[in-house]
């Protein structure tokens, strides 16, 4: 007896359903063949074709369901970032073929690779309904495989990577810039506001070259809380940036290189009435923890790491080669 029946296909199905199809028999027969065959065609000794490769790239960006598409020649065609696997049947030794949409794609050496175990993945054909342009999903298990080609210190699976620009005739009047694809743009004007950033998310700099470096830091996670539970926290109060500054407090787990981060906003308290009424009200108790709107002796942003490296407690990093180039 095949993994799916029509209720249980039905059930994960539900964007197909929805465009007046309906599950047949014909679709789950289908669907239970290629589970067959992807899984029975698996190695514990070599990847396949619909494998999942988590690969590190030699810049140290990480991917953590990269699809192998298929080998040749001892090498792995591998998406990066695949978002449909769509089966086909086929001749071949393997009795399917895969057709996958995404990028970038990479050929990966195969005797670079590592079993790290299975992980179950979604794929998909188009059902009897031939013409429809959603096909219907399935789940088969496949095996993962580790690839780590990176020339770096770090790699974005426990970081978070920027790159660091220094710039003598800046905009605005500012001069360092900072730049990522995942957690967006930064500038300071003076180099002790950068250091003093780099202080606080633990930052490591590195490969400086044609005007730029490469910044390696603690990931931040961002806890929502209540006044009480703010005040009750046991953590050294800063001052962070978000829509104006505002008090924080941060507690730094350094095995796993995270930076948590709380401060006051929305919380939940049934007893200040509906949604509307709750957020009025705590609009004006988060005052108390905003300080933007303050004009005298303003504390500036990331003031912990700012008087650490005033008094000498930490150390700057040495963005000299920066200004050589």
């Amino acid at each position: 007896m095949g993994r799916y029946t029509v209720e249980t296909l039905s059930r994960i199905n539900a964007d197909y359903i929805l465009r007046n199809h309906v599950i047949s028999q014909l679709d789950v027969d289908m669907v239970n063949a290629y589970i067959e065959l992807i899984e029975s065609s698996r190695s514990a000794s070599e990847p396949r074709p619909g494998d999942i490769i988590q690969y590190t790239d030699s810049y140290g960006e990480y991917f953590p369901h990269a699809h192998l598409e298929y080998i040749a020649d001892g090498k792995a065609n591998t998406c990066e970032n695949a978002y449909v696997h769509i089966c086909r049947s086929d001749e071949n030794v393997l009795g399917f073929r895969l057709i996958s949409s995404g990028g970038s794609w990479e050929n990966l050496p195969v005797s670079k690779m590592k079993y790290a175990g299975q992980q179950e993945k979604r794929f998909w054909d188009f059902g009897s309904v031939r013409s429809c342009v959603k096909g219907i999903d399935f789940y088969a298990t496949v095996n993962v495989w580790i690839c780590d080609l990176n020339e770096y210190p770090f790699s974005t699976m426990t970081h978070d990577k920027y790159y660091l620009y220094f710039l003598k005739q800046g905009r605005n009047g500012d001069h360092f810039f900072l730049s990522s694809r995942e957690n967006g743009d930064r500038a300071w004007k003076t180099e002790e506001e950068l250091q003093a950033w780099i202080r606080t998310y633990r930052g490591t700099v590195s490969c400086f070259r044609e005007k730029q470096a490469v910044v390696w830091t603690y990931r931040e996670r961002y806890h929502f809380v209540s006044p009480e539970q703010y005040d009750n926290l046991e953590a050294q109060e800063d001052v962070m940036l978000m829509n104006g500054l505002r008090y924080c407090k941060r507690i730094y787990d350094d095995k796993n290189f995270i930076l948590h981060t709380y401060f006051v906003w929305y919380w939940e308290d049934p007893s200040m009435g509906t949604f509307d009424e709750a957020a009025a009200k705590q609009n004006e108790i988060r005052k108390k923890y905003e300080i933007y709107w303050r004009t005298d002796c303003r504390p500036k942003e990331n003031d912990c790491a700012l008087r650490e490296l005033r008094e000498g407690i930490a150390e700057a990093v040495d963005l000299q080669p920066l200004y050589r180039q």
